[in-house]
């Protein structure tokens, strides 16, 4: 085997020893994500190298484990999507969609304080329909960081397929701000978003709160815990919606430095501000008038373990509706890319969930 072809098999056999262990650093979680998700494009690759070494055997062999290797995140998709009967194209992988690119972008600032403001990215389909539903989503960044304008691509494709309005919202950050002002932010928000109903084209008492990681535990906790927002569902992924549980499997040193992040935020450990954990906790307001709920997490999420979302399913299947995905291969934000194993799941499940009247 030439010097090149051995460094390039060394470095694709790296990337897929990297998949099989939880990342314990930022950089390697990105590079796992990246892999996992776009793993078909290796599979390619190594396709053709092993179709230049056709004549030798055991290089054909090597590169044949390895693209059956790279594969698995796909081929895990495809089964999840004939369990949960939803659509998955082996094409999407390789072709990048159309739908979303009609979907109008504006970034619109509707409160300021002092020196704090509070900003909402719009995704606007086309046409001038009335009474669309409306999906107000909550950004990532472990509550200390982020921005409304994350997951665009996601956010476009879902605006367009589901026919929805999409207005992502930024809160106020810890450590400076702690719980309850995300909880307030999200109240500013909800009620700007009814204040433009008309202009938005939208249907105000119809609206869904939507939320990724730290985003999914505001909008959880706000959906269950403050009925007054009339909230009609919702939808977290990969989120910690009980913050007793969170603190409880916090670490100093993992990836977040998870302790001093839910101790920022919270203000506190649960026996100095025990009401702040609570109202923070959608667990704690679980019950049958509960909105109807959709659970999206990774089996081998690095960053948010994934008990969070079988817990909260578990607890809701008894006095209310919540349906539950979990991608075996998924790591935390696979749902970042909208034609990735990942992505083609959560957007399907959204868009069923959304759909579903």
């Amino acid at each position: 085997m030439p010097v090149p072809t051995l460094i390039v098999a060394l470095i694709l056999g790296l990337l897929l020893l990297n998949q099989q262990f939880q990342a314990t650093t930022r950089w390697r979680w990105k590079l796992r994500l990246l892999t996992l998700e776009f793993g078909h494009w290796l599979s390619l690759v190594c396709a053709v190298l092993g179709a230049a070494r056709w004549d030798q055997g055991w290089h054909v062999l090597l590169f044949a484990c390895l693209m059956a290797g790279f594969l698995v995140p796909a081929v895990q998709a495809a089964r999840v999507a004939r369990q949960h009967a939803l659509p998955f194209s082996w094409s999407r992988l390789f072709i990048p969609g159309r739908a979303g690119r009609q979907v109008r972008v504006e970034r619109v600032e509707c409160w300021r304080e002092g020196g704090d403001t509070l900003d909402v990215v719009l995704y606007l389909p086309p046409g001038e329909k009335k009474n669309r539903r409306c999906v107000v989503a909550l950004h990532t960044g472990g509550w200390d960081s982020g921005d409304p304008g994350e997951f665009r691509a996601a956010n476009r494709e879902l605006a367009a397929r589901c026919d929805v309005v999409i207005c992502s919202f930024g809160y106020r950050l810890a450590p400076q701000h702690r719980w309850p002002a995300q909880a307030e932010d999200t109240r500013r928000g909800i009620a700007w978003v009814r204040a433009h109903a008309e202009r938005l084209g939208i249907d105000p008492d119809d609206l869904v709160l939507l939320g990724r990681s730290a985003g999914a535990q505001i909008a959880t906790a706000c959906a269950f815990g403050m009925p007054e927002l009339r909230v009609s569902r919702c939808i977290s992924v990969y989120g910690p919606p009980d913050m007793f549980f969170a603190r409880e499997w916090s670490y100093p040193d993992d990836i977040l430095k998870s302790l001093k992040l839910v101790q920022q935020y919270m203000g506190g450990d649960p026996h100095e501000v025990p009401d702040a954990y609570r109202t923070a906790s959608a667990t704690a307001f679980i019950s049958a008038a509960s909105p109807a709920t959709l659970l999206i997490h990774g089996a081998r999420d690095s960053l948010v373990w994934v008990e969070h979302s079988r817990r909260l399913h578990r607890q809701m299947s008894h006095v209310g509706r919540a349906d539950y995905l979990e991608l075996p291969w998924g790591d935390h934000g696979c749902d970042y890319f909208p034609g990735s194993p990942g992505g083609q799941l959560a957007l399907a499940a959204m868009e069923r969930f959304l759909r579903d009247q």
